[in-house]
């Protein structure tokens, strides 16, 4: 595909509205903007295209924005359009990975914050400029080899501004998991203040209609049913929970642990052993992102592993901070630890470079599956 003086930026969107809205970011930009309104138009009118970035509606009619990305690249092999999705609906981390795998780069939640996006769009723009720099020279440098010097100057630099991108990227993806737990805690307090009050008043009211009942078939019935409200009033605590674990900000990643391994236990009927060394501490936020790590690891145990046991060990080890989760179920192989959809693992690998710590998952010679941190102390 031929270099264009100015990149390509692909916009899909079912809502007139949206595109709208888009375009007025998007023009105060040097671009080519390509407008759609359906996959189908999308592929039609970027043939033969090179794309610096698309920014596709995840839920649109037809051919939604995962089938989009997947074909949009199949079109351009060795060379990935990079894919920003705009979406109303907070998925969950399966759901998530899911988009990464057919090629996202980061999430756009509805309503967008035009800022935030501008911002993506002017790091991805830089990186396709620093790019096409580069494979210009490349043509150059076949046909003046006593330029190679000036080359190579440039690339350095090239390579230096792509450092800084990809910093920019990293700085951007903490902010948005920020964001994400922001809005977890925001959907849990409203679990809990509004659906959790609510509930608590019918079965308060379903005692005072008992009192003045006597017939045993209707009250046998209003039993049941308070029975059914004090069991979604405890599957609304749960989710509550897990969503904005409280218990991390009030008394520490220790009690947290504790606390979320007991009731893992109690529910899967799984052995759970919790060793931690004394004196270790982390940041609320780093505490978090341990606890997800730990949430995370042991969905896989529940789904896929059949393990009966999990060992879990937070342990310093000279100057860095070991964190691993064992079990003793059927392993991982290969194939799976680098499928494309290994979701959890993906998820687990992202939470681990924002502590810049190394991420391993390996089988055990005598089975199960390893999950292993190696976290730098500070100042090391």
């Amino acid at each position: 595909m031929p270099l264009t003086s100015l990149p390509y930026i692909l916009i899909v969107d079912d809502t007139p509205v949206n595109i709208e809205f888009l375009e007025t970011i998007i023009s105060k930009l040097k671009v080519k903007l390509i407008r759609a309104f359906s996959g189908a138009e999308a592929l039609t009118k970027t043939k033969k295209i090179k794309l610096a970035l698309a920014i596709i509606d995840v839920r649109m009619p037809g051919m939604s924005g995962y089938e989009l990305a997947e074909k949009l690249n199949l079109e351009r092999p060795g060379e990935k359009v990079p894919i920003i999705f705009l979406t109303a609906s907070h998925f969950d981390e399966i759901e998530t990975g899911k988009g990464y795998g057919s090629g996202a780069v980061d999430y756009i939640y509805k309503p967008i914050n035009g800022h935030i996006l501008k911002s993506k769009i002017e790091v991805f723009l830089d990186l396709f400029n620093q790019n096409n720099t580069i494979l210009k020279d490349a043509v150059l440098l076949k046909k003046s080899s006593d330029k190679m010097s000036r080359i190579i100057a440039a690339l350095n630099k090239s390579v230096e501004k792509e450092k800084s991108a990809l910093e920019q990227l990293q700085q951007l993806t903490k902010y948005i998991e920020k964001a994400r737990e922001d809005e977890r805690a925001s959907i849990s307090r409203e679990l809990h203040d509004d659906l959790g009050q609510a509930l608590t008043a019918v079965k308060i009211d379903l005692g005072i209609i008992k009192k003045n009942i006597s017939d045993e078939g209707t009250i046998s019935q209003i039993n049941k049913v308070s029975a059914l409200v004090s069991e979604t009033i405890k599957t609304v605590q749960r989710i509550t929970s897990n969503l904005r674990p409280d218990i991390i900000y009030d008394l520490g990643l220790e009690t947290a642990l504790e606390w979320y391994t007991k009731e893992y236990s109690e529910r899967y009927g799984t052995g759970v052993s919790l060793e931690m060394d004394p004196g270790i501490s982390f940041s609320a936020e780093d505490s978090l992102t341990l606890f997800r790590i730990m949430q995370e690891s042991l969905t896989n145990v529940a789904r896929h592993s059949g393990a009966t046991r999990v060992d879990i060990a937070l342990n310093k080890t000279g100057d860095s901070i070991n964190f691993s989760i064992a079990d003793n179920g059927t392993g991982i192989t290969e194939s799976q630890r680098k499928a494309r959809n290994s979701f959890g693992i993906i998820s687990m690998k992202e939470r681990a470079a924002s502590l810049n710590a190394t991420f391993e998952v390996y089988t055990k010679n005598s089975g199960g599956t390893v999950i292993k941190l190696i976290i730098p102390l500070p100042n090391q």
